[in-house]
């Protein structure tokens, strides 16, 4: 098993206050469990074992890479790649009981580059959450904290010639009240994302201007159906606090509200399939922004044609805030397709893609497209070996209203190439 939730690295974008949190692939389970794809699935002869220690199962890990990067920034340039090395290491660990649950992660990401020192750094992160039942219903809460460097070359980032140190807080409440056919999980979430300067021309440029906190509620409604099938209903609720407001600069500022429905498929079955549809509303502080509303969506389709084979297909579209100058934010296309194949029990092979286009909403667009491939062998329950190979190809945003302080910084166009091997150790 690969890790828990807990674990993953943090991101400016608001996955938590999207309609992209529902419907996730890749996750760890059996055949027809929801998001689970020949890649990740469980396989009890090959699945970390973990060490035991009374009621909790904890699981080391270690994962050693050795890469070739040939556009580290996004920048261009002749100087602009680098071999290098990676080195992730995390601990989790949860609990076996029964009727409530507690887990708990720690874990740090090294990225070292031979050819450009200057630009490695370290993540880290820690989470702990839990469940306790009450009533028949389950009471969740969680809380992370991320400490993640920005390399600027992702969509809706600001463009830097080094590393931009980030911190992410989230924490998380809800329960589960269970009418029958009917469950009602109402929800509250705060996060606080706070940038880190971005290098411009070898000068620092602060991003303080971006820190904000989001606080957000909602309501999921899952009706069941016979046969694994459910119908959902998601409202939600959002604000968004801009802490450090430049003098002189529009607010961005917002509340929003949105509203989902659809249905969630997950029988055993060739085809399994899940949806969401709705709109979002935000309405911003500054008049001269206004409201701005929008169709948004979550799509999962899953399709085994034989058991060693799946292929996967993710649609998603948000509203997302913004983290750079000369906008107040962005709608995101996001469409994933990814094809898992079990060539040998042992050897798992993938493939996949990824569309994203942004449309700002003070004028201007951004594609970016990525095209993978992947092989994993897995030697034995404490072992495997993985090679993929990733290529990037971002546009220009273009042009986007300006502001009185200059341009936008939005990440550039550049084209990259991914070549990693890893060694995965766990116990």
């Amino acid at each position: 098993m690969l890790g828990t939730a807990l674990a993953l690295w943090a991101s400016p974008a608001d996955a938590q206050t999207s309609a992209a949190a529902y419907f996730p692939t890749g996750n760890y389970g059996y055949d027809q469990d929801l998001g689970v794809t020949v890649l990740s699935r469980a396989r009890p002869e090959y699945d970390q074992p973990g060490v035991q220690l009374g009621g909790f199962t904890v699981r080391p890990q270690l994962n050693q890479s050795i890469f070739d990067n040939t556009n580290v920034n996004g920048t261009g340039g002749s100087n602009s790649g680098s071999w290098g090395s990676e080195t992730l290491g995390s601990v989790t660990g949860a609990s076996d009981w029964s009727r409530n649950s507690l887990q708990a992660s720690l874990g740090f990401d090294h990225y070292s580059y031979f050819a450009m020192p200057t630009e490695d750094y370290t993540n880290w992160n820690v989470g702990i959450g839990g469940g306790y039942t009450i009533a028949g219903g389950q009471l969740r809460a969680n809380y992370a904290h991320s400490t993640y460097n920005q390399l600027g070359t992702e969509i809706g980032t600001a463009q830097s010639e080094a590393p931009s140190q980030n911190t992410t807080d989230t924490g998380d409440i809800s329960y589960d009240f269970n009418l029958g056919r009917v469950t009602i999980t109402p929800s509250v979430d705060f996060s606080a994302y706070r940038l880190g300067d971005i290098t411009v021309n070898g000068v620092k440029t602060s991003q303080a201007a971006f820190n904000r906190n989001v606080v957000a509620a909602g309501i999921v409604t899952r009706y069941a159906l016979s046969g694994g099938t459910g119908l959902l209903l998601v409202t939600r609720g959002t604000s968004t606090n801009y802490v450090n407001p430049v003098p002189g600069q529009l607010s961005n500022n917002s509340v929003s509200g949105m509203v989902l429905a659809g249905i969630e498929y997950q029988p055993e079955a060739v085809w399994r399939y899940s949806l969401l549809v709705g709109v979002e509303t935000r309405v911003f502080s500054a008049s001269q922004y206004g409201t701005f509303t929008a169709p948004v969506l979550s799509g999962q389709v899953v399709w085994t044609p034989k058991p060693v084979l799946t292929f996967a297909g993710n649609l998603t579209r948000t509203v997302e805030d913004a983290d750079t100058s000369g906008n107040n934010g962005y709608v995101l296309n996001d469409l994933g397709l990814v094809g898992d194949y079990e060539l040998m029990r042992n050897v798992l092979l993938e493939g996949r893609v990824d569309l994203q286009y942004a449309s700002y909403l003070q004028g201007g667009t951004q594609t970016n497209e990525t095209l993978g491939a992947g092989v994993t062998w897995l030697l034995n329950r404490r072992v495997r070996l993985s090679l993929d190979d990733d290529y990037t190809n971002q546009n220009s945003p273009g042009t986007t209203t300006l502001t009185t302080t200059g341009p936008d910084q939005l990440s550039g166009a550049y084209r990259q190439n991914l070549l990693m091997l890893t060694l995965h150790l766990a116990l």
